[in-house]
């Protein structure tokens, strides 16, 4: 059962850095749109330099959220190693 969890946990950590990986390109792209763009003296281009800009930090923010999130799955995963995971619901258990 630990095993299962564990793989299941693993998984969802791949995938978070998968996703981390793809907001930060995403990000990194919009902001170099957002550069692109300002240059030019249109206020139509002005203005989707803005919304790349407000896009790149929206991503951003995705990137340290699934960061964040792989760094709480590494912490169960190491509880469960330690069987802390275990003692912790036999522990809930009795109360």
């Amino acid at each position: 059962m630990h095993q299962d969890l564990k793989n299941i946990l693993s998984y969802m950590q791949h995938e978070l850095n998968r996703i981390e990986t793809m907001a930060g390109t995403l990000s990194t792209i919009e902001r170099e749109h957002y550069n692109k763009l300002t240059n030019f003296e249109h206020r139509e281009l002005v203005d989707i330099a803005v919304e790349e800009q407000n896009a790149a930090r929206q991503l951003g923010t995705m990137k340290q959220m699934c960061l964040t999130m792989t760094q709480q799955i590494e912490g169960v995963k190491k509880a469960i190693d330690r069987n802390e995971l275990g003692e912790s619901a036999a522990r809930a258990e009795t109360h």
